[in-house]
């Protein structure tokens, strides 16, 4: 049913799990992967408080070297001994990482299923919502977000407190 997978991998064992369950999918579609990270990026503005200290209009951040690559890597050649025929592997860098997922990396790799995790925002974070009802709402094919179980377990160790 699906031909190319998007797998949006975050840090940490939730990437893996994530790359997994794209895994997963893909190999019983026989379909290819596509492995993507969008690197957070955000405009600081100045501070002008200080007059005698001229500052650049917007200054640039954005992650740095925090060694993905050569985690997608490492997830790239573990599908490929599992069988995967091609393996993308995606990293950019943008201040709306949902957007660059759905609208850059998503038709430029012509993917159709996109895998992307949930992670249970807290206070006025869920007010605003998060990259994957960002990545759902925009999306131009089909999206699996996967609940990660221990955010579950918080959530309840949260409430009995």
């Amino acid at each position: 049913m699906y031909q190319n997978v998007l797998v949006a991998v975050s840090h940490g064992t939730k990437g893996y799990h994530l790359f997994q369950v794209g895994l997963d999918i893909a190999l019983k579609n026989k379909a290819k992967l596509t492995l993507c990270h969008i690197k957070n990026m955000q405009y600081i503005m100045p501070n002008y408080t200080n007059g005698s200290v001229y500052m650049p209009q917007d200054i640039v951040y954005f992650e740095t070297n925090d060694g993905i690559e050569d985690t997608l890597n490492k997830y790239k050649e573990e599908a490929l001994r599992k069988g995967i025929s091609k393996v993308d592997v995606a990293v950019t860098a943008s201040s709306t990482p949902a957007l660059a997922i759905t609208g850059v990396v998503t038709p430029g790799y012509d993917c159709d299923l996109i895998v992307c995790g949930s992670s249970s925002n807290k206070g006025i974070f869920k007010l605003f919502g998060n990259v994957a009802t960002e990545i759902v709402k925009s999306a131009p094919c089909d999206v699996l977000v996967v609940k990660h179980q221990h955010d579950e377990d918080d959530e309840n160790n949260e409430d009995e407190e």
